[in-house]
């Protein structure tokens, strides 16, 4: 049961003794007398392994920060006590409540109150007068608690990493900020008071492209229930999330020092490469990566098919929107940015583009191998089985998708029947054979997109996509957090990489000797160390 409501506010605290035993018996025993010193009525239940949750039901709701506070004074006063449940944040924090089945399986939470007793204290309830008792009782846990929060406050002008440029997605919140606006817990994050941790994430949504709209919308919807949190102590919150907004696109104009960022849109219009050949023939590479789409699209059901072919699916869409991205048909893009196009590890991503390269008319070629921070370099090809095909093909419009945030969660089966049903399927059984896949699987997948209100159905009956969704239904299922934490991942990998790589000099004759003789033994292994001062 969720210990937050729609607003972030407690209206029971529970006190989390996760010690079984004995022992459990005696902690409950004194933080039940703690509590009844302080004039609470409290209702006590029991799990199967022993231990004990003490609930102080409240009239008047706590905030995440306030019942948090106290959930950790009460653990610094009685270890064994667990404040997890109260310090998760909004969205997170739960318990599980008498008559609940247990984790194992091996029984209920057992209720040890009597059962008039537990009602009777559940309507009356517990005053703000016992709340403030609790607080002077806590007063040295409390004070050390906020003397922890203070000395790991960061600087509102410490916004360096609010955004992140994530391949394939955008511009994504730092999963720091996606924390703070869904669970409302300021001192977690790094934030000294609400003020500031608002004007934080308020300027990193500035910068991630949002509108105020989209600020409100995720608010009303329950999105960001953490940032009601952050104005639970504001008169006129709606008033004061205007003002709080123009501050920050002001804030944001002056530290970037009024340039604003531009971005070439790579599909809009065509760009010219000389490619050397023996006429200098200029080359229209968005169209060339046009046609390969075009292709690709006709013959990817066909020789892609199965679990395995969809991985290969989506990342050869994922090298076309690179090849966009860079104006060429030659792409490098590591392992670990192409695997944000796919909900698998950077290894899988390796394996996949090597069956591909590998195959006897491919797709795609390696031109150069990876070597220090160059990744490799492929070159995208039209097999020549398929030329004749590529000359009449319709070249498609719009941009190209790799696997969108969102399917990370709902699946590659849902993705591809979504795409299908964009692109103007009118049924499901359509649907289903443009996306090559099976009809039990089809119509899971339109559930599921049905459910998350990705696909509704006109007055004719006729399936229609609802591409505008995806961006809250991605975090809805938490995958615009996933993204956000694997770009920050992959960045720290790099840093490490490069790190190396300036510590450690590694001559040709080095590599050309090992590829020559083997390996060499343990003590010629290490390469020369040099300074980069």
């Amino acid at each position: 049961m969720l210990l937050y409501n729609s607003q972030a506010r407690c209206r029971t605290l529970v006190v989390d003794v996760d010690v079984p035993g004995t022992a459990g018996l005696e902690l409950v025993h004194q933080v039940v007398s703690l509590l009844e010193r302080c004039g609470a009525k409290v209702v006590v239940d029991r799990s199967p392994a022993g231990k004990h949750h003490v609930y102080v039901p409240l009239r008047d709701g706590l905030s995440v920060e306030e019942s948090g506070a106290l959930a950790k004074a009460l653990a610094r006063r009685f270890p064994g006590v667990d404040p997890l449940p109260h310090t998760t944040g909004a969205t997170s924090g739960c318990i599980r409540t008498p008559g609940s089945p247990y984790k194992d399986g091996s029984g209920y939470q057992e209720l040890v109150t009597p059962l008039d007793t537990a009602r009777r204290v559940l309507m009356m309830r517990n005053g703000s007068e016992v709340v403030g008792a609790l607080r002077r009782e806590l007063t040295e846990e409390l004070a050390l608690g906020a003397r922890e929060a203070l000395e790991l406050a960061r600087p509102l002008e410490e916004l360096e990493g609010a955004v992140l440029d994530a391949p394939f997605v955008g511009r994504v919140l730092a999963p720091r900020l996606v924390s703070l606006a869904q669970e409302g817990l300021y001192r977690e994050a790094g934030y000294g008071d609400r003020s500031t941790a608002r004007m934080a994430l308020l300027c990193g949504a500035v910068r991630a492209g949002m509108r105020y709209e989209d600020v409100v919308t995720r608010v009303e919807d329950g999105r960001w229930v953490g940032l009601v949190e952050l104005f639970q102590n504001a008169n006129k919150p709606r008033m004061l999330l205007g003002k709080e907004w123009k501050k920050a696109l002001a804030f944001v104009a002056r530290s970037q020092g009024e340039q604003k960022s531009v971005r070439d849109c790579n599909t809009s219009e065509a760009v010219e490469v000389t490619r050397g050949a023996e006429n200098d023939v200029m080359v229209d590479e968005h169209r060339f990566v046009r046609r390969w789409r075009a292709v690709l699209d006709e013959m990817e059901a066909v020789e892609f098919s199965g679990p395995r072919g969809m991985h290969a699916r989506f990342l050869l869409r994922a090298l076309a929107a690179a090849a966009h991205q860079s104006g060429s048909r030659h792409v490098e893009f590591g392992v670990r940015s192409l695997s944000l196009s796919l909900p698998v590890q950077p290894s899988t991503v390796s394996r996949v583009l090597a069956e591909l390269r590998e195959e006897e008319d491919p797709w795609l070629v390696l031109v150069r191998e990876a070597k220090g921070t160059r990744a490799d370099l492929y070159e995208l090809r039209i097999p020549a089985r398929h030329v004749e095909r590529a000359e009449h093909a319709e070249l498609p419009r719009g941009k190209v998708h790799a696997l969108r945030p969102a399917f990370r969660e709902l699946g590659i089966v849902a993705a591809l029947v979504f795409e299908a049903i964009e692109r103007g399927a009118p049924s499901i059984e359509t649907a289903r054979v443009r996306a090559a896949v099976s009809r039990s699987a089809a119509y899971e997948a339109l559930e599921l997109l049905t459910a998350w209100g990705l696909v509704e159905r006109d007055g004719q009956g006729r399936l229609l996509a609802v591409p505008e969704r995806l961006g809250e239904v991605a975090e809805r299922v938490g995958a615009a957090l996933v993204v956000g934490l694997l770009v920050e991942r992959y960045a720290a990998e790099r840093r490490v990489w490069l790190e190396r790589l300036s510590r450690h000099r590694v001559p040709e004759e080095w590599w050309s000797a090992v590829m020559r003789e083997g390996p060499p033994s343990i003590a010629a292994r290490e390469p020369e160390r040099v300074s980069v001062a």
